[in-house]
């Protein structure tokens, strides 16, 4: 796998690497301008260690005024991780709850061959929830795992 594979595959690929004009950047294979983590972190220092204007360090790597002080925000928040997107999309269950789950194993231990169809019929019967088939699946193939 390449390392723009790579940094796509993680979230920090720098789509605007063609606005980073700053020297390291351009003179030095060092210092990817693909790499967002690497340009956010050099961009920091480099306003750390000079005394140049926010605004020309900012433009040097890419990024507004406002988005430098963002970016100098999260590091001071979250350190170098903060470079690093998380993962999109929701971090757990948000209509099969833990409650649900356990309606779901005890009529499933009572009705082991009822298909993921029907329990979804039985929960909105039952219990007002309105979930699909496959969000039964889901749950039915990944015991064991977070949910």
């Amino acid at each position: 796998m390449s390392k723009q594979e790579i940094l796509l595959e993680n979230g920090t690929y720098n789509k605007k690497h063609g606005k980073v004009v700053e020297q390291h950047f351009v003179n030095d294979d060092f210092y990817d301008p693909q790499d967002l983590a690497q340009v956010k972190y050099e961009m920091l220092r480099t306003a750390n260690e000079t005394k140049r204007g926010i605004e020309e360090i900012a433009g040097k790597f890419g990024f507004s005024r406002a988005a430098f002080y963002k970016i100098k925000t999260s590091f001071e928040k979250a350190g170098v991780s903060a470079f690093v997107p998380e993962k999109s999309g929701p971090k757990s269950a948000r209509k099969l709850t833990k409650e649900y789950q356990a309606f779901i194993d005890d009529y499933l231990a009572q009705n082991p061959n009822i298909s993921s169809g029907d329990m979804a019929a039985v929960l909105y019967k039952e219990r007002g929830l309105s979930i699909s088939k496959r969000t039964v699946e889901r749950y039915r193939s990944g015991k064991g795992r977070h949910y």
